[in-house]
């Protein structure tokens, strides 16, 4: 996917060295459009925390000993993305000398493929380590999307352009694990180890978009995508006879960033 966003490029560079034309051989009527895309990224760092409780006379759940740990995931973990999205794009606004503003709307779905940050975790209380929690992620995130495409008197073909979006984002982590380097072999979200989260997302994108025919387009873009904090609850700790049992444990996972890069094609009605 990296070569297809290099490619994606190289070769809107290349419809850019063409002969100078008037903006209004680059117009086109107003219209719908569709497009797919893919492309490769990474999320940052976010802050990861685990609170729970044990309990020390089971089957009793008093007396119990609190458990709250909190650190960060690693500096930056790769992802994959595909996505989809349908808008409206209408007619050129003018500006001076020759230039010229496209307004669309954009109604748009992206899947973030699996990816697994792990928490490196200090304990409280702290004579109980370290806790190393690892989240294996994927995302579905709708948004709906403000573009603003420039048209200038350099190009018919290559047109750079400028994003905004909002809406929701659907977050998954399955087959999750809360491991301490003194309790080998124990997975404290054993009994489930699966939960799910929504939450407000946000991005901004920037690219080039280049005409290969009369409908059909070419486009690479930089996207930062933001999902605010989510919650999740996991199962109990359950060893039978190898550790003591605890109660549920919730999990908060800060605002997620992702810092992507995008190639696609767009098709115009």
């Amino acid at each position: 996917m990296v070569r297809t966003t290099y490619c994606a490029a190289f070769l809107l560079a290349c419809m850019a060295i063409s002969p100078l034309s008037t903006a209004g051989q680059a117009a086109n009527d107003q219209g719908l459009y569709v497009g797919i895309f893919g492309g490769l990224g990474a999320a940052t760092a976010t802050s990861l925390q685990q609170q729970g409780a044990v309990y020390l006379r089971p089957p009793q759940k008093l007396p119990i000993l609190p458990i709250n740990a909190k650190g960060s995931t690693a500096i930056s973990t790769s992802v994959a993305l595909g996505g989809a999205h349908l808008g409206y794009e209408w007619n050129r606004l003018n500006l001076a000398s020759n230039w010229g503003l496209r307004p669309a709307a954009e109604l748009e779905g992206v899947y973030i493929g699996k990816h697994s940050p792990t928490g490196e975790m200090p304990v409280m209380p702290r004579f109980l380590g370290m806790q190393y929690v690892t989240v294996p992620t994927t995302a579905g995130v709708f948004l709906a999307n403000a573009i603003f495409t420039l048209e200038t008197p350099y190009s018919s073909k290559v047109f750079p352009y400028l994003g905004l979006g909002a809406g929701m984002a659907f977050v998954s982590i399955k087959g999750s694990d809360s491991a301490n380097p003194s309790e080998p072999g124990i997975n404290h979200f054993n009994s489930d180890p699966d939960a799910s989260d929504s939450a407000f997302a946000m991005q901004i994108k920037a690219g080039i978009k280049g005409r290969i025919t009369k409908n059909l387009r070419l486009f690479a873009e930089y996207r930062h995508l933001s999902i605010d904090a989510t919650s999740y609850k996991f199962g109990a700790t359950d060893y039978p006879g190898l550790h003591l049992p605890t109660a549920t444990w919730h999990v908060n996972m800060g605002r997620q960033k992702y810092n992507l890069f995008v190639a696609g094609l767009q098709y115009k009605f």
